[in-house]
Formats: C-alpha cells, structure tokens, sequence
C-alpha cells in the first residue's frame, strides 16, 4: 500500500492517540452493489465492486481507525 507521513513523522491517531497515522492514496473499499443499481452504473449484474479511495489509517493493529477521504 502506498502510504506517506506528515513532514517525515506520523500522525497522531484521533482514536488510539499513538503516532502510528498514515495517508495512503489507495486504500480498498467495498462499493454496494445497490448503490450502483441506483445510480444506473452498475455494469456487473449487483455483484460487489471494490474501489480505491485516499485514506487516513492507523499502522496500530489492535486500533484499527481508517478514514476514507475520498479520491484525490
């Protein structure tokens, strides 16, 4: 996974309050098939798609804090 730090150092994670926060730009997430429905998009029959998206992860295991930003 691509990842990179702030000014060389990690963040620190808003749930686990350790400096163990990376930015990845892309991180994998679950598209509901409904949602694709609904748009008109969906050109795989309702099965699940996955998409990448930029996002705010914690490296700490027993954490597990991720927020998911968007494309950038």
């Amino acid at each position: 996974m691509l990842t990179s730090t702030v000014d060389g150092a990690a963040k620190r994670c808003p749930q686990c309050r350790r400096n163990t926060l990376v930015f990845t730009k892309r991180y994998p997430v679950l598209t509901d098939a409904t949602a694709l429905k609904r748009t008109g998009t969906d050109a795989h029959d309702g099965v699940n798609r996955l998409r990448y998206e930029s996002a705010w992860i914690c490296q700490n295991p027993l954490c597990g804090y991720r927020e998911v930003i968007g494309e950038q």
